[in-house]
């Protein structure tokens, strides 16, 4: 692997054949004599090599392949020279998919920081970070939007290295043309991961299985067929939408002497409810709640701050070589009148460790570690015994008056609002970036 100044463009509109113009420092290393292959992500074009003549650290392509001639100039390009397979290959390249993309509405979009820090760090990094739309993935179109001249711009691109899914419709991970389009990806050895989201229901069928996770889940139960039992055991739950995100479609339920109190944030403008009989409060359940699928869950007597609700997310990476770590972590305090602490519902974040010397000022690091390592464990587990390949979780914990974790929630599309800004670029930006590379790396320029 070397790193040297590089920049890809087409020089001429009318040849026959893809020239690359090598610096004579580095013709002059490998054989260059017979045709090579130029590789770009998991799209390739045949070529022969040329020296420079000067002193230019520079390389250059003159083709007119429509996915090569559209690269933009890549200063600092990682490439990588195989001269036993007669490969070079540039990256990596990475795609993040999303639903769709709209010109005139980016500036609007939830992940547009997260979407050019992404673009800023891997082209200091020396690869290439471009979006796709769900409607290209499945269609089967090389293309994307690239950030050039200041705007994200649709144009012809290689199919890349690595593919992120942050697709947030589940139907259209369930259609058929998408399962078509991953095994495509399968066939091309292009590494996509969080293929899909991660259901309440299921998360909680995989951890409750591990000896060591299980006593750090709140009991649940599927179905509102079991609320009355639940309500009868623990008084306060939770019933939570299975497919449900950013902190909707959660009711809270506390049974009291002579009626039941409601909280909820996404089914009425009227935040409580007070229900007088369980057949009032189950029919007014199965309006809200209709033909969807939800759980039943426990409520644990989190701690508070200053009576607001409390949890922590633990951001955690995996590794091409299979391993996790925690790459980030927030505390996040809930709004004036809510009952969930997510950032979307008006939460907001402060360092955990200064949280939790506040509420345990002798013993914060021994829970803060039984929290990583909790996350750690779940992150492992869920990957080995999930479907499809899952890079990066993000792990919602709270902890009781003992000190004890709990885990609250497992998101595979977790959101990048939860940072404690004190970088320019975020660190799940560059966990994406070395995952890619290495799993570039990895690939060693074999079609």
């Amino acid at each position: 692997m070397m790193m040297f100044k590089s920049s890809f463009f087409n020089l001429e509109n009318h040849r026959e054949v893809n020239e690359l113009i090598v610096p004579d420092s580095i013709f002059h290393k490998f054989d260059f004599t017979e045709q090579w292959v130029l590789k770009a992500g998991a799209s390739f074009i045949h070529i022969v090599c040329s020296p420079s003549g000067t002193s230019d650290p520079r390389i250059t392509l003159k083709s007119t392949d429509p996915l090569f001639s559209s690269l933009p100039r890549m200063d600092h390009a990682l490439v990588n020279i195989d001269q036993e397979r007669k490969i070079i290959s540039i990256g990596p390249i990475t795609a993040l998919l999303i639903d769709s993309f709209q010109e005139d509405t980016i500036i609007k979009h939830s992940l547009k920081e997260y979407f050019t820090e992404c673009q800023r760090w891997f082209q200091q990094q020396g690869g290439l970070f471009f979006l796709m739309t769900v409607s290209s993935f499945v269609n089967d179109e090389a293309e994307g939007y690239l950030f050039d001249q200041g705007d994200w711009q649709k144009r012809p691109l290689p199919y890349p290295d690595v593919i992120y899914n942050r697709s947030h419709s589940r139907k259209l991970e369930n259609h058929k043309q998408f399962e078509a389009a991953l095994n495509r990806t399968r066939e091309r050895s292009i590494h996509l991961f969080n293929s899909s989201f991660l259901s309440k229901d299921a998360a909680y069928s995989h951890l409750k299985t591990h000896s060591s996770i299980q006593p750090h889940l709140p009991q649940t139960a599927l179905g509102l067929e079991r609320l009355e039992e639940m309500l009868s055991i623990h008084h306060v739950v939770f019933v939570k939408r299975v497919n449900g995100s950013k902190g909707r479609y959660i009711i809270r339920i506390q049974k009291r002497a002579k009626d039941y109190l409601v909280s909820q944030n996404s089914f009425s403008s009227k935040p409580t409810h007070v229900f007088h009989t369980y057949s009032s409060l189950y029919r007014q359940l199965q309006c809200w709640c209709r033909n969807s699928r939800y759980i039943v869950q426990e409520t644990i007597p989190f701690l508070t701050v200053n009576g607001h609700t409390l949890d922590f997310r633990f951001l955690c990476h995996r590794n091409h070589r299979g391993s996790w770590s925690v790459i980030s972590t927030a505390a996040r305090i809930a709004s004036e009148d809510q009952f969930v602490a997510n950032i979307d519902q008006g939460g907001c974040m402060e360092p955990p460790l200064e949280i939790l010397s506040d509420l345990f000022p002798s013993g914060h690091r021994e829970i803060y570690s039984n929290m990583k390592d909790l996350s750690l464990s779940a992150s492992s587990y869920l990957s080995e015994h999930l479907e499809g390949n899952f890079a990066e979780f993000g792990i919602d914990i709270g902890v009781d008056s003992a000190g004890k974790p709990w885990i609250i929630e497992v998101n595979s599309k977790p959101s990048k609002k939860t940072f404690i800004d004190n970088e320019r670029i975020r660190p799940s930006v560059k966990g994406l970036y070395e995952y890619s590379y290495n799993i570039w790396k990895g690939k060693g320029g074999i079609i």
